[in-house]
């Protein structure tokens, strides 16, 4: 379904969420908690949104996660969080998370990574506005400043026919950047192994909600529990995945822009903190 015909979260949904006994709050950022920008080494989040966070990662039984395809540097940078705070940064669409577990690459992977980013540079020197963003374990080819989108999309697909001559690549296609990773973790993989990490540790499960806005994030709104009807009577309520703006989505519900995602989490944030107190 087109994200911009689901349904806005209501005061029942909020009140849900506040009363949900183990929460994890996880956040995609770009087009989620910030704007999107032609500098993306100075975007930061809207006022407000990452203290919201911090307000919620430090209440009992709730984790607060933000989850990106930036790599775990830059995502520390544009969060303005220290890398081992009390909310979860996780880098790489999840094959960075803070607290260690990065990917070991074997000899072929180093190897074929390598090929890509030159590929990739070479791509991207022929056309001005393109660039080469390099992670731990893909390359992206970002192309939101070439002028002709149709020359854009052009790039982008001779690096996806490029990726496909190897099967070590695992390609994303996202808002105006293909990237190309030598490893398999996604959002939803990473937010799945987090969920049954948690409740080995814990033993009890987790909820999660998660909001993004690209198609990035669909790895994870697609796998997100939505229907518990034969879920055993312990098990937490259904997940709830936000679309933030439009576009073909798995998710439930929509926010619109970061500043209602802002809301929604001061909003959330306030509810929460009320039910731990009493």
């Amino acid at each position: 379904m087109d994200g911009s015909l689901l349904p806005l979260l209501s005061d029942a949904d909020l009140s849900g969420l506040a009363a949900t006994p183990d929460l994890l709050v996880a956040m995609d950022f770009d087009g989620t908690l910030a704007h999107f920008s032609d500098e993306p080494t100075g975007v930061h989040a809207v006022p407000g949104a990452m203290e919201a966070l911090e307000g919620l990662a430090e209440l009992p039984n709730t984790v607060a996660m933000v989850i990106s395809g930036r790599n775990l540097e830059q995502l520390a940078h544009a969060t303005m969080l220290p890398v081992h705070g009390p909310v979860r940064l996780v880098g790489s669409h999840g094959a960075e998370p803070a607290d260690g577990g990065t990917a070991n690459l074997s000899p072929e992977q180093q190897a074929w990574l390598g090929e890509l980013r030159s590929h990739t540079e070479g791509i991207a020197a022929e056309h001005e506005g393109a660039w080469v963003e390099v992670k731990p374990l893909a390359v992206g080819l970002h192309t939101r400043l070439v002028s002709d989108k149709e020359l854009a999309a052009q790039l982008n697909q001779r690096l996806a026919n490029f990726a496909a001559t190897s099967e070590l690549s695992h390609v994303t296609w996202g808002k105006d950047i293909l990237e190309v990773a030598v490893d398999k973790t996604t959002k939803g993989s990473y937010i799945e192994d987090f969920r049954r990490a948690y409740a080995r540790q814990h033993d009890r499960e987790l909820r999660v909600l998660f909001a993004g806005d690209d198609t990035t994030d669909e790895t994870a709104l697609s796998t997100l529990r939505y229907s518990p009807a034969i879920a055993p009577a312990t098990a937490p309520a259904p997940d709830i995945g936000i679309r933030v703006g439009g576009g073909e989505t798995s998710a439930t519900h929509r926010l619109d822009t970061p500043e209602d995602v802002r809301d929604f989490l001061q909003d959330l944030l306030r509810r929460r903190d009320g039910r731990s107190a009493d």
